[in-house]
């Protein structure tokens, strides 16, 4: 288990504006602080992203001022983010303040730093990423064409709300977190990027501060708007925190190390996941990497069905011979 020092505070809590609040995808605090920040004459870029309707997929895109963020939710869709941050260096104007993956931060940190960029870096609980090309897969399985949507976003708008699409017909088609096909294709790992599978992540203590859904009983049978769990990691976090606070832009109750480990149960287990399972991730991901193995058991839901039935019998095999 992760040691319960890593992170100065543990809390939850939402943006005080209740319109940010519905339309993010956990309670908005990530955007509150994007906005915050945006405030002061050293941050004077972020990021954020865009839906691209000729090419289907979300594109980050530098931004200068508050107004230009775009509450999309989250984006459950792989992007090198690292790549796109030093092609757009000379871009960057005063401090920047971002949000990006775990596996991200240390690499983008290091980047900005080198050529001297103040920051401010968010990251989030990640449950491992899933190729565009699993966005495409799921757009195939619900019988929809590319060529016909004009948006989509997989979170936001209430909480935890799920994916929802617009066609350019005025159909809008809208599916439960995690519902089936996208749970399907996301347990299936058939459109894991590479890193993925052996990832001990939790989420990134290198981040000033770390955003999480608090899947907690209370709030998944009271709260419909949202709330975001998150970690202080960094004195320079803790204090916009509690300035944010203070000047009532968010609204944050004290939280814990054990309640976020309830929460994020699987994630923050994932150490203990791959450590035991690491033969068997080793020859998972050597299966679904193979063209034709991947070419046959994405085409249809049930085919992805019989390869989790595969997979299944495989671990129990591999338990046993490394037991």
């Amino acid at each position: 288990m992760q040691d319960n020092k890593k992170a100065i505070g543990y809390y939850i809590g939402h943006i005080v504006d209740q319109d940010i609040r519905y339309r993010a995808s956990s309670g908005g605090i990530g955007t509150a602080i994007v906005k915050y920040l945006f405030s002061f004459p050293e941050y004077k870029t972020s990021v954020t992203f865009y839906f691209d309707e000729e090419n289907c997929r979300y594109i980050p895109k530098l931004i200068y001022q508050a107004s230009d963020i775009n509450i999309c939710g989250s984006i459950y869709q792989d992007i090198d983010l690292v790549g796109f941050i030093r092609q757009h260096l000379s871009e960057i104007s005063g401090g920047i303040v971002l949000t990006c993956l775990p596996c991200q931060v240390n690499a983008i940190r290091a980047l900005l730093e080198k050529h001297n960029i103040p920051n401010f870096i968010i990251s989030f609980v990640c449950s491992g990423q899933t190729t565009l090309e699993g966005t495409y897969c799921y757009y195939r399985f619900l019988g929809i064409k590319k060529e016909n949507i004009k948006k989509m976003q997989y979170r936001g708008n209430g909480w935890p709300s799920g994916i929802q699409i617009f066609l350019k017909d005025g159909t809008e088609i809208n599916r439960d977190n995690y519902s089936e096909p996208w749970s399907l294709i996301h347990r299936s790992v058939l459109f894991r990027p590479k890193r993925c599978f052996f990832c001990k992540k939790d989420t990134s203590y290198a981040s000033d501060i770390s955003l999480a859904d608090p899947w907690l009983d209370e709030y998944i049978a009271h709260d419909k708007i949202g709330n975001t769990m998150f970690l202080v990691n960094t004195n320079l976090g803790q204090r916009i925190l509690l300035d944010m606070s203070s000047k009532n832009i968010i609204n944050t109750v004290r939280s814990s190390w054990e309640l976020y480990c309830k929460a994020q149960a699987p994630n923050v287990n994932k150490e203990i996941y791959v450590y035991n399972k690491q033969n068997f991730l080793r020859m998972e991901q050597k299966i679904v990497e193979n063209r034709i193995y991947h070419r046959v058991f994405s085409l249809t839901p049930f085919n992805m069905k019989i390869h989790l039935y595969l997979m299944r019998i495989l671990d129990k095999i591999y338990m046993k011979r490394y037991e």
